[in-house]
């Protein structure tokens, strides 16, 4: 089995190693991090995986430490209580039971991709606004421009009438 030292699994993480420290002391009892015979951390792929999920929780929804260890304990209560029905049951009603959690994940997964999307269209309407500002200030650019360059035209017509009236101050 392939295994990987705290510093590896920082860099796959992109998080310090300190960060994965905390949380095997925060995630204890879902973290369970094995230790070669020097008493060094050994991280499996199943351990990287799960860490992905908590900095997921954590980073991206945002939320807190004790959210997301309430998430996995359910997630972990969730798992034990199917593998239980599953090994106590008939095969009819241990496949009915597969079918149901197999929803659920699907349930879960369509919900978290409704809050990818919200957040994508978050992120979209955002975008629009600004646009929108650039755009409105564009136009205050070029108004700005033209009532420079109709003043300009009058202040020229109003020279050449007074250049004509008062033909001395051509000199000036």
């Amino acid at each position: 089995m392939e295994t990987y030292t705290t510093s590896e699994a920082a860099k796959i993480l992109n998080v310090a190693p300190s960060t994965l420290r905390y949380w095997e002391s925060e995630f204890g009892n879902i973290l369970n991090i094995q230790r070669n015979e020097n008493g060094y951390r050994q991280y499996s792929k199943e351990d990287i995986a799960l860490l992905k999920e908590i900095k997921r929780y954590l980073y991206e929804q945002k939320y807190s430490i004790k959210q997301v260890r309430e998430i996995l304990n359910l997630e972990k209560s969730k798992q034990d209580i199917a593998a239980t029905l599953i090994a106590n049951t008939d095969p009819n009603v241990a496949d009915f039971l597969h079918a149901l959690l197999e929803k659920f994940d699907q349930i879960e997964n369509g919900i978290e991709e409704l809050k990818n999307g919200q957040k994508h269209l978050r992120e979209d309407y955002l975008q629009a606004i600004k646009l929108l500002s650039i755009t409105q200030e564009r136009r205050d650019r070029e108004l700005i421009k033209e009532i420079r360059y109709r003043l300009n035209e009058k202040k020229e017509k109003n020279t050449g009438l007074i250049h004509k009236l008062l033909p001395w101050s051509k000199n000036k």
